[in-house]
């Protein structure tokens, strides 16, 4: 076994001597260095700090590195060149494909958000309802589900709040929204409101803000 040399070149001498006789006969003798196994190596103090700062000094470097790249890959303000020139050819197939696969995310989001808007907009019309888009789309999700629910929802406090006035109008009171009076709420105010449900009720009786 070869000795154990990490860190320097080892040095080593050795001697021989050796007499012959007529016949030829001779004898030789030297001596070698003792071998070392890499645990014996490292068990001696200044192998084991020197050993133990080099591996340090490695995994410093590579976390440098890594945090360096994360952060050119993550900054906005970079160029999509810029960002691909500090990438391996592996990285940027990677990045690639979870850019592409957002892309398409989007996409089939923005699909999911129309044809849930063209069904809100179909059962309120069922209901002789009808709002412009920037309240249906307080009404619309991605889910079938929340969006008949909230839709339901609505035609319902609609309806209440016509009901309400028709009422208040036969009684000869004056309208509760959209009168500019002292109690009036103002249409931003209204679509601000970021609890859904209030947001909902307000609209509806207030419905004449949005027409």
């Amino acid at each position: 076994m070869n000795n154990l040399q990490l860190f320097a070149e080892g040095e080593g001498d050795g001697s021989g001597a050796g007499n012959g006789n007529e016949d030829g006969a001779g004898a030789g003798s030297g001596d070698s260095g003792n071998e070392m196994s890499f645990d014996d190596f490292l068990g001696q103090a200044e192998n084991r700090a020197e050993f133990d700062r080099r591996v340090q000094k490695a995994v410093n470097t590579a976390v440098t590195k890594a945090q360096e790249k994360w952060q050119a890959l993550t900054d906005d303000k970079l160029s999509e060149a810029e960002k691909l020139a500090k990438m391996t050819k592996e990285e940027k197939a990677e990045y690639k494909t979870r850019k592409l696969e957002k892309e398409l995310a989007d996409l089939k989001r923005q699909n999911s958000l129309s044809e849930m808007s063209k069904t809100a907009r179909k059962m309120l019309a069922d209901e002789e309802i009808n709002i412009p888009d920037e309240i249906l789309a307080h009404l619309v999700s991605e889910s079938a589900e929340d969006t008949k629910t909230a839709v339901e929802a609505f035609t319902k406090m609609y309806k209440d709040a016509v009901q309400a006035a028709v009422k208040d109008a036969l009684k000869g009171n004056a309208p509760k929204g959209g009168s500019g009076g002292k109690g009036a709420v103002t249409k931003e105010q209204i679509l601000a409101v970021s609890n859904p449900i209030e947001r909902q009720r307000l609209i509806a009786e207030n419905i004449a803000l949005f027409q």
